[in-house]
């Protein structure tokens, strides 16, 4: 399994910019202000009432800042991801 890890880290690294959503350290105790981006970070436990939230960090997130793909041929429709197969 670390073989597949050390793969997926340099493919990833070779191709996009990577940081955490969160600074703070992972178990910490941080405060939610309203507003706070539902799409990046994502409340778990008893979620009761409206923010501010108060709780533990569990996991800081990750987020792409760049990403460096190659440049699609003209015609390539990137929605499909995989072909469907007709065996003749």
């Amino acid at each position: 399994a670390r073989v597949v890890h050390e793969g997926c880290r340099k493919v990833l690294g070779e191709h996009f910019s990577i940081e955490p959503v969160r600074s703070e350290s992972e178990g910490s105790r941080i405060t939610l202000a309203e507003g706070f981006d539902a799409a990046a970070v994502r409340l778990t436990g008893k979620v009761v009432g409206k923010p501010p939230f108060t709780g533990s960090l569990g996991h800081r997130g990750w987020r792409v800042t760049d990403t460096r793909l190659p440049k699609l041929a003209d015609g390539h429709d990137a929605s499909v991801i995989a072909q469907a197969e007709v065996e003749l």
